[in-house]
């Protein structure tokens, strides 16, 4: 591509995108990594609890959340499990994990102070010549993380099998947060030689909703829907591959969206794991529509992740009709969650921050350079020089450079709306032709019921 600009963020754009999502959709040729393998058929035999979230001050004034919380076996009448004590949640080298995630504010989740209240860059990590010490990666917008086997306290007596962390948070903490209970326990698998192997289980993650200044918690907007999701993602052969269920990041993560976005946030780019080249957003608005959409966009999709591993998502194919928004969006039939105006909380995802690779990470927001909202979503499929040069041109108001302070402030404007707004001739739903393909989904199955 060559189209030229004075901005920045533009060439960002035009060069490449990446992320740090494991692929998990149908792949023809893909060059990606190997997923974990996961003992789906234990998964039966874990559940995570929330019991209480209490958020409070300390006597420092600072704002703690204590939860109380329980991993239960439902196979088991429920019995709790002893996740200090019990084998499956003792196995080494991050076969047993459970953390405690704190994540704000609901508005659009940015996690600002997390990483350090002074916001100051901080240093690259390399360990073994590993970059981010294989894995323990210094992110620009990571929520706070507790390790729960490790610093987690029995309520006590009358309390059977729960257990209590207490998470402290920053003084740019605000609004209302959101707690993540995640990871996964092992399980014993006696292999054809006697041994024991002990297989990582994917359970599905929990979230609760907290208030930190505001009056009462305010839970994040739904976009996506889960159910649409495991359409796809359900472990069944669709077009004769395997699609994997939604359990991501070695198994921690899994099958819960609002886990997702707390750490893909408009802030989070991959310099955690990136020693050269320009950092890419892994924003999940801007991620997911550019996976899913990797056979539209002019250039390939490439991931630096994990331990510094370079993926190209260019071999991913979309099994259904990439342009049907509703495929994965709510959508109630008048308004979906895709049309524009987005909600006026939605932040820009960061296409520079201000960070050197290798070198250190910027986790100061105020410093990046971002795109506007809506500019972050259409381009991550359309990003043609012409479909670039109209997103930034006066008339759209959209931009590639802007920071927090632009778009807080009005400097910077996105006019998306006027053209592509619900009822407009060029709206999001008519140029996606989401009515049409319903319409012909309507016919197809029609027809077949009729043979």
């Amino acid at each position: 591509m060559n189209v030229s600009s004075n901005t920045h963020s533009l060439g960002l754009v035009l060069s490449r995108a990446r992320g740090m999502m494991t692929a998990c959709f149908l792949m023809t040729g893909a060059a990606l990594p190997a997923q974990e393998v996961m003992n789906w058929e234990a998964s039966s035999h874990f559940q995570l609890n929330f019991h209480e979230v209490v958020p409070g001050l300390n006597a420092a004034g600072r704002h703690v959340v204590t939860v109380r919380f329980s991993v239960t076996d439902p196979l088991n009448g429920g019995a709790a499990w002893d996740i200090l004590n019990a084998p499956e949640f003792k196995q080494p080298a991050g076969a047993s994990r459970l953390f405690v995630d704190f994540g704000w504010a609901t508005a659009d989740y940015q996690n600002t102070g997390a990483a350090n209240e002074a916001l100051a860059p901080v240093p690259f990590r390399v360990v073994g010549g590993v970059p981010s010490g294989g894995g323990a990666g210094v992110g620009t917008a990571l929520p706070v993380m507790v390790d729960a086997l490790r610093n987690a306290r029995l309520v006590g007596p009358g309390f059977p099998g729960w257990y209590e962390v207490t998470g402290v948070l920053p003084v740019q903490a605000s609004g209302s947060g959101v707690v993540l209970l995640e990871g996964h326990p092992a399980w014993p698998t006696v292999q054809a030689d006697g041994s024991t192997l002990w297989e990582r289980v994917p359970v599905t993650s929990a979230h609760r909703f907290f208030a930190i200044t505001d009056v009462a918690p305010v839970p994040r907007r739904e976009v996506v829907q889960l159910n649409k999701c495991q359409q796809c993602h359900d472990g069944e052969l669709h077009r004769g591959i395997e699609i994997p269920r939604l359990s991501l990041h070695g198994g921690n993560w899994t099958e819960n969206l609002d886990v997702c976005v707390t750490c893909h946030n408009p802030n989070q780019t991959d310099i955690a794991y990136r020693t050269s080249g320009d950092e890419t957003p892994i924003d999940f608005k801007y991620l997911v529509h550019a996976i899913h959409g990797t056979k539209r966009r002019q250039d390939p999709l490439v991931v630096v992740g994990f331990r510094g591993a370079v993926n190209d998502y260019s071999g991913v194919h979309f099994p259904s009709t990439v342009a049907n928004c509703v495929v994965c969006h709510a959508d109630n039939g008048r308004r979906g969650t895709f049309e524009l105006p987005l909600a006026a909380s939605v932040v820009g995802s960061t296409l520079d921050s201000r960070s050197v690779p290798g070198v250190q990470v910027d986790v100061d927001p105020a410093n990046d350079l971002k795109m506007t909202p809506t500019v972050s979503v259409c381009s991550s499929c359309h990003d043609s020089n012409k479909a670039l040069g109209h997103m930034m041109s006066r008339k759209t108001g959209g931009s590639f450079s802007a920071t927090l302070a632009d778009m807080g402030s009005g400097r910077v404007v996105e006019r998306c709306v006027t053209c592509h707004g619900p009822g407009k001739d060029k709206s999001v739903r008519k140029v996606h032709e989401i009515e049409e393909v319903k319409s012909s989904r309507r016919k197809s199955a029609r027809a077949t019921d009729e043979d």
